[in-house]
């Protein structure tokens, strides 16, 4: 289990503190943001949040953490983000339902256009005053 932990230190300004998370590989010890959080198992979870998915997710039973060198060596972790958007805009379409996606893409394109319509009015609506 990756224990979480308070440490104290003394420096020349003062006593400062800090949380750190222990690797499970190798005990050594990180802070929160170095730390790799891997998923471990899988359960059944139902998706209540957004009301155009109701669909049931897995999710990982446990988190643990890992110390990037760990990572790096036991799953051939890269350094860099995972925030693909294309990525999850596709498992997004994959997970909700054609007619959730639809009432989606509906909402963004009428917003679009009322948004367009209102600046294309100010727009008019100012030349005509110059």
């Amino acid at each position: 289990m990756s224990i979480r932990k308070t440490v104290n230190a003394h420096t020349p300004h003062g006593d400062v503190s800090y949380e750190v998370i222990t690797c499970v590989n190798c005990g050594e010890e990180v802070v929160p943001e170095d730390a790799v959080m891997v998923g471990i198992g899988f359960e059944a979870v139902r998706c209540d949040g957004l009301p155009i998915c109701r669909a049931t997710h897995e999710a990982p039973t446990e988190v643990r953490a890992l110390c990037e060198y760990c990572a790096e060596g036991i799953l051939s972790y890269q350094h860099g983000t995972t925030g693909d958007v294309k990525r999850r805009l596709v498992a997004f379409t994959e997970e909700a339902s054609p007619v959730g996606v639809g009432v989606w893409l509906g909402i963004a394109i009428a917003t679009t256009l009322l948004v367009a319509i209102v600046f294309g009015t100010v727009l008019l609506g100012l030349s005509g005053l110059v």
